[in-house]
């Protein structure tokens, strides 16, 4: 059985000591507190997994999701190689709840993140929030200083194996390809992180979610089965989706680098939003195998916030594959050259220079 109770007394003792003091020091200590309060009451609500599964709270399917996500974690242990530690062997039952957010911000006339510096833990390109408040108050703040802002939901988060990250019931609304997927991605957060390059990390954890969680959905359920299948056609569609919004980004980047000025740039941005909604609608809409799950892109309002999430989460995934390719699609010794990599001055240069030498 994990226990969480040393975990719990050693981040009191640092509330107990520092909370006082970090809260009246500013809005970015106010930040500070506030989050590692959250994280305590998120770890002390957390009960071992074993007994979740006779909680009569939960549904049945709700029971069998939790035993899948046990499996999910052992196979990203002892078949990937992931780092598992203690993560994922309690649950919290948030009670219909949100976990958290996430807010990230751009400029207007460039996709260039704004940057968080925050006290004792470094700087950050976006915040994670527990109270939605607090989000939207921070939000509201950088829309009136001229950013592009966007808040998203999450239902699962990786404390890069520090801490004994539990299941939130949140997790358990995703469909089983999407657990699997989630239990991999975390895991390779606390497996391999470049600090201070969330673009390599969550790029490296995303082609890490997308390829083993589809490995153990064959293994539970047959390469023919109908979760596997519909795995692969959701995975269809999420890459022509991707490859939408790449063009979208190239065609901002070579406006925002263009000699036009400030009021001009924003301008023409709408312009080409409209222009590529469109032809999403016309042209790459009607090829998905779900199209009704992307119906809402001809009016979404994109801007530059979410135009640089998506890059944080999908850059060079090809890449990734090709390195892995090379291993004879080995976890050891792709993991092994991932490790490299991110040591590495230049990650992704590191890896496409992988990728040109093998092909």
């Amino acid at each position: 059985m994990i226990r969480t109770d040393r975990w719990l007394r050693w981040a009191m003792a640092l509330t107990a000591v520092f909370g006082a003091h970090l809260a009246g020091c500013g809005p970015e200590w106010a930040y500070v507190s506030s989050a590692a309060c959250g994280e305590i009451d998120f770890l002390s609500r957390a009960v071992p997994i074993e007994d979740a599964l006779h909680d009569p709270a939960l549904t049945d399917e709700d029971r069998e999701k939790l035993a899948f996500i046990v499996r999910a974690r052992d196979f990203a242990r002892e078949v990937v190689g992931l780092n598992a530690a203690a993560s994922y062997r309690t649950f919290v039952n948030l009670g219909g709840r949100p976990l958290a957010w996430n807010l990230s911000a751009s400029r207007k006339d460039a996709i260039e993140p704004y940057i968080w510096h925050l006290p004792l833990v470094g700087s950050f390109t976006y915040l994670g929030f527990f109270d939605f408040d607090r989000a939207v108050a921070e939000r509201d703040r950088l829309v009136g200083l001229g950013y592009d802002t966007m808040i998203y939901e999450v239902d699962a988060f990786s404390t890069l194996g520090l801490l004994p990250d539990p299941v939130a019931s949140t997790m358990l609304k995703r469909p089983l390809a999407g657990l699997a997927d989630t239990i991999m991605h975390e895991l390779a957060h606390a497996t391999i992180w470049r600090p201070g390059d969330p673009a390599f990390s969550e790029s490296l954890a995303t082609f890490i979610g997308r390829t083993a969680g589809p490995e153990f959905l064959v293994l539970e359920f047959g390469a023919q089965s109908e979760v596997v299948l519909r795995a692969i056609r959701d995975q269809e569609d999420t890459d022509r989706f991707d490859g939408f919004l790449m063009e979208l980004t190239a065609e901002l980047q070579a406006l925002y680098a263009s000699g036009a000025s400030y009021e001009d740039k924003l301008r023409r941005r709408e312009e080409i939003i409209a222009e590529a909604q469109a032809r999403f609608e016309n042209q790459i809409r009607p090829l998905m195998h779900y199209p009704e799950t992307y119906g809402y892109v001809a009016t979404f309002p994109f801007n530059n916030a979410f135009l640089l999430v998506n890059m944080r989460y999908g850059t060079d995934l090809d890449v990734f594959a090709r390195v892995h390719e090379l291993t004879g699609r080995s976890w050891p010794a792709s993991l092994e050259l991932f490790r490299q990599a991110a040591a590495a001055p230049d990650p992704f240069g590191f890896l496409r220079g992988l990728a040109a030498g093998g092909s």
